[in-house]
């Protein structure tokens, strides 16, 4: 529980432009989490297309 109200304040000590970095990577790092597989099937296929 120590943790967590550490990295609340860390949050609310930060400027309004972190804050947003901060919150856009979670974001964008939780929807590469969620669209994986799509990612990595179009990644094979740009490789097998450039691979032919």
């Amino acid at each position: 529980m120590i943790k967590i109200n550490n990295i609340i304040k860390w949050f609310k000590e930060l400027s309004p432009q972190l804050k947003g970095y901060v919150i856009i990577i979670i974001l964008l790092t939780i929807g590469i989490i969620l669209r994986w597989n799509v990612i990595i099937s179009n990644i094979i296929k740009g490789f097998d297309y450039f691979s032919k």
